[in-house]
């Protein structure tokens, strides 16, 4: 019995470790878009669009944080908790718990 359990437990770890590594990882996806986009005072936000649906947005702080797209009517949405990215046309408004935190425009 001791053999078996101890075989079933190399058995799972095995398997587990192999599942791990094989996660997405969001670094590692491919950026397929970027830009700048700047508010009317100056600040800015670099927004790097991913192949796997997300968008990696670095703050003028130099904070990152990365949001899953979402559905959006016209232009795209990205959304993590309470975080919204929305760009449309151009122009970009990142929004925390509903409130705009930031609004500019592609720079170019």
């Amino acid at each position: 019995m001791t053999r078996f359990r101890t075989a079933l437990f190399a058995l799972l770890l095995t398997f587990g470790a192999a599942g791990c590594s094989s996660l997405p990882s969001q670094t590692s996806a491919a950026i397929v878009g970027s830009g700048t986009f700047v508010s009317e005072t100056g600040e800015s936000i670099r927004a790097d669009y991913r192949d796997n649906e997300t968008v990696t947005l670095t703050l003028a702080n130099g904070q990152t944080t990365t949001l899953d797209q979402a559905v959006s009517g016209s232009g795209a949405r990205y959304v993590r908790g309470a975080e919204e990215w929305w760009e449309h046309q151009g122009e970009a408004t990142l929004r925390r718990n509903g409130t705009v935190v930031f609004s500019g425009k592609l720079s170019r």
